[in-house]
């Protein structure tokens, strides 16, 4: 299989990157906002440095409407589980594999979330927690806490690379 072959097999079951399962945002260069907010993403500004939220809302189900037009960052953007399959370390059925458990792991923690609430919500209420008073009650209940914990700890092992964690600015 080709490489953009492999890409768009894997890319198209996976969307991580696009639904706020890996990133909070992306980074955008200042020539891309006018297409950014022309796609109908969320553009956020702080200091002159610009980007856009997540989930996209380009996407439907695991393809993005907006492809042609994606930003930079999402063109060069490139998983480890891709990167490793791309490279002959890791083959396609393997890659699947690890998609579909944590594909799994991301649907399974979505179904504990109160309606309406995204994994960035429930990464929001964790950093909360983290910054209040130790002598406080935890809002959050545990096991979206520990289905959180286990989506992470998948997304590090298989998809990032270390200190690839990007988060919205606090609040």
């Amino acid at each position: 299989m080709t490489a953009p072959d492999l890409a768009a097999e894997l890319c198209t079951r996976c969307a991580l990157c696009c639904n706020g399962a890996l990133f909070d945002f992306g980074p955008l260069d200042p020539e891309e906002v006018p297409q950014a907010r022309a796609d109908g993403l969320t553009v956020l500004e702080a200091e002159d440095q610009f980007g856009f939220g997540f989930p996209c809302p380009a996407l439907a189900g695991t393809i993005g409407s907006v492809h042609p037009t994606r930003p930079g960052t999402c063109r060069a953007f490139r998983c480890r589980v891709l990167r490793d399959a791309e490279a002959g370390e890791i083959g396609e059925e393997a890659a699947l594999s690890i998609i579909a458990d944590t594909r799994a792991v991301h649907d399974a923690l979505l179904g504990q979330l109160p309606p309406g609430s995204t994994i960035i919500d429930a990464r929001r209420w964790r950093r909360r927690e983290r910054e209040a008073d130790g002598n406080a009650p935890a809002s959050t209940p545990p096991q979206v806490m520990i289905a959180l914990g286990m989506l992470d700890l998948l997304l590090d092992q298989h998809f990032r690379k270390p200190g690839d964690r990007q988060v919205l600015p606090r609040e």
